[in-house]
């Protein structure tokens, strides 16, 4: 009986992507109806490499850049910009049911048992002179200090461990601690700022 013909149809033939290394190729035919073309597991060109069709960039990726840390944007203002409040004043939403807890030097930061608090220097810029500065809290309790006015300047000890020496919790700035009660310290956890655009919590 004669040999069968070889046919190379490329059905199984595999490929390599060159941006991801990973293996694609053809699907054979499993059952009817079925999409399947020759072309289906082909590698199409995407720039100078040869990717799947999974992978292709369909619209192409944009060449302009995304900028990075020190670049200034081209892009517009913008449209919900309020020009009217200084850029470092932080707006509470006129809809809050949230009090300010206004701040003394003197004083430590009394925080009314609750996990999210708005806090502000009394009138004037605070550093804060007292020990504890924040009023204890119970084990492994969290709580948040949200700067909306004048500023309050916490600092490593009295009671607080900070990762500097300092922080200043301006109008904007978010601190987050949460409490041990085996060295009775409210510990930071993390800490960011919110710009003034950014205000509807």
């Amino acid at each position: 009986m004669a040999k069968p013909r070889s046919r190379d149809s490329g059905r199984f033939r595999i490929y390599v992507s060159d941006r991801s290394g990973l293996e694609f190729g053809f699907k054979p035919i499993t059952s009817r109806p079925n999409a399947y073309t020759r072309e289906a597991g082909k590698p199409v060109q995407d720039l100078n490499l040869k990717v799947s069709p999974d992978e292709f960039d369909s619209p192409p990726p944009s060449k302009q850049p995304l900028g990075g840390e020190g670049d200034i944007s081209n892009a517009s203002v913008a449209p919900n910009s309020n020009f009217d409040t200084p850029s470092n004043a932080f707006v509470i939403p006129a809809n809050s049911t949230k009090v300010i807890i206004s701040v003394n030097s003197s004083t430590a930061i009394a925080w009314n048992q609750e996990p999210w608090n708005y806090v502000s220097g009394t009138l004037v810029n605070q550093t804060m002179k007292v020990n504890p500065q924040i009023v204890a809290g119970a084990q492994g309790q969290q709580i948040t200090l949200f700067g909306v006015g004048s500023s309050i300047t916490i600092q490593n000890g009295s009671g607080l461990t900070l990762y500097t020496n300092a922080f200043t919790i301006d109008s904007g700035s978010i601190i987050n601690f949460f409490y041990s009660a085996t060295d009775n310290t409210w510990h930071e956890t993390s800490r960011s700022f919110l710009d003034s655009d950014l205000g509807a919590l």
